[in-house]
């Protein structure tokens, strides 16, 4: 049971370790639910939004910490 425990607090770690991260791809997740359950997308064209917001988020990401890097 340990381990399993170690499991979680490691993945949960991960998670809340970019808070900004974390709630930029929630936020994208419910924006592109709302507008598939409003049926302003379909579901090809929601995944696909999935993908971009997601792909935008993590380049996004990936220069803040570059930045942040660098300035040190």
């Amino acid at each position: 049971m340990n381990i399993l425990g170690d499991v979680f607090k490691e993945l949960f770690k991960m998670f809340v370790a970019d808070l900004r991260l974390t709630i930029a791809i929630l936020a994208g997740i419910v924006a592109v639910a709302v507008l598939l359950g409003q049926g302003v997308v379909g579901p090809v064209a929601a995944g696909l939004l999935l993908a971009a917001i997601s792909i935008a988020v993590l380049g996004e990401a990936v220069l803040r910490e570059t930045r942040r890097r660098r300035n040190r």
